[in-house]
C-alpha cells in the first residue's frame, strides 16, 4: 500500500526525470536509474522478512484494579533480516464501563522479538484488546504491506476486596434473619430446639442433663433452615467501582463462612467458593453495566443490597 514516503519517491522520480531532460551530460541517466531502481532493490531485499512476519498476543486472563498489567506482543519471522518497521494500531475496549482506548505504536528493526503495551486498569471491566491495523515497512519506508493479525484477546480487571464504609458483621446478620423448622425424619443437625418428650421420640434425642434438673423429660429436636437463600444484590457500583469492591469482599466473607449464596447483577450467579466468586465477577464485567435482574426472594434467608460503599441487610 502506498505511503507518504512513496509519494515523495514519485516526486523524486519526477524531479530526476526533469533533471535528465535539462542536463545533457552523462550523469543524468545514471541519476534517474538510481532513483528508480534503488528503492525497488530495497523492497526486494525487504520482502522475504515482511511476508514471513507474524504477530501473536498474550495477556493474563484477569488482574486486580489499579495494578500493573500488560499486553505482550510476540513478533515471529523465519528470516534473518529484521523488518525495518512495524506500524500497529490497537483498540482496547472496556466492555463493562464502555470506555474505548486507542494505541498507535511503531516498532523499529523488528525480528523475532517481544514488546508490551500497558493495559488501563483504573476501571473494572473486561478489556477487549483488538488489533485493527498492522503493517510492515520496507527498508526505505516507501512501501508497506498489511499483516494478518490475531483474534481479539480478553483480560478482566477485577475489583479488590474491600469492606463497606460502615462495619458489617456478616455472621451476625445471617443469624438474625435465619428461620428454622423441625427437620423431617429427625437425625443430626447443627441447630436444634428443646421441648418436652412426646411419644415416638428416640432415646438418643433425650437431653439427660437438663431432664434431671427439671424433673421432666426434655428432648433435642433437630431443626433445618426454612429460609436458605442468601442474595448479594449489586444495586449500584458507584464511583471508582466501590460497589464491586464491597461485592467481592462480601462474597469472599460468605465463602469463608462456607455459606453458598447467589450474586444478583445482570443475571444470577451461584457462588460457594472464591473461584466461583471470581468467575461470577468476570461474567458480570463482560457485559455493559445494567440494573439487577429480577429474583425470587420468597425463600431468602438474608439479602445484602450493595449501593456503592454501603450495604443494607433485608
Amino acid at each position: 500500500m502506498p505511503t507518504l514516503h512513496f509519494l515523495l519517491y514519485l516526486l523524486a522520480v519526477g524531479l530526476a526525470y526533469l533533471f535528465r531532460l535539462s542536463y545533457l551530460g552523462w550523469f543524468g541517466p545514471y541519476l534517474l536509474a538510481a532513483v528508480i531502481f534503488v528503492p525497488l532493490l530495497m523492497l526486494l531485499l525487504s520482502l522475504p522478512a515482511m511476508l514471513s512476519m507474524r504477530l501473536s498476543m498474550e495477556a493474563e486472563p484477569y488482574c486486580e484494579q489499579n495494578t500493573a498489567a500488560s499486553l505482550r506482543l510476540r513478533f515471529h519471522t523465519r528470516r534473518f533480516m529484521p523488518v525495518s518497521a512495524v506500524r500497529l494500531r490497537l483498540q482496547i475496549e472496556n466492555l463493562y464501563a464502555g470506555e474505548l482506548y486507542t494505541e498507535k505504536r511503531v516498532f523499529r528493526n523488528v525480528g523475532s522479538s517481544e514488546a508490551s503495551i500497558s493495559l488501563p486498569t483504573a476501571l473494572c471491566g473486561t478489556l477487549r484488546c483488538h488489533v485493527t491495523k498492522v503493517e510492515c515497512m520496507d527498508l526505505l519506508g516507501l512501501f508497506s504491506f498489511r499483516m494478518s493479525y490475531p483474534e481479539a484477546l480478553y483480560c478482566t480487571v477485577l475489583p479488590q476486596a474491600k469492606a463497606p464504609d460502615d462495619p458489617l458483621n456478616v455472621k451476625a446478620a445471617l443469624q438474625s434473619y435465619a428461620r428454622f423448622k423441625p427437620k423431617y425424619g429427625g437425625g443430626f443437625s447443627e441447630e436444634h430446639d428443646l421441648r418436652e418428650y412426646r411419644a415416638g421420640d428416640t432415646v438418643n434425642s433425650i437431653h439427660w442433663k437438663l431432664s434431671s434438673k427439671l424433673d421432666d423429660v426434655i428432648v433435642r429436636e433437630p431443626l433445618e433452615r426454612e429460609n436458605k437463600d442468601v442474595f448479594l444484590v449489586l444495586a449500584r457500583a458507584g464511583a471508582g467501582d466501590r460497589g464491586l469492591e464491597v461485592l467481592n469482599w462480601l462474597s469472599r466473607s460468605l465463602c469463608a463462612l462456607e455459606v453458598p449464596h447467589r450474586i444478583v447483577a445482570d443475571s444470577l450467579y451461584d457462588a460457594a467458593n472464591e473461584l466461583e466468586t471470581v468467575d461470577a465477577l468476570r461474567s458480570i464485567l463482560s457485559v455493559p453495566m445494567t440494573e439487577p435482574c429480577p429474583y425470587d426472594a420468597s425463600n431468602a434467608r438474608c439479602i445484602f443490597v450493595i449501593t456503592a460503599g454501603e450495604v443494607h441487610v433485608i
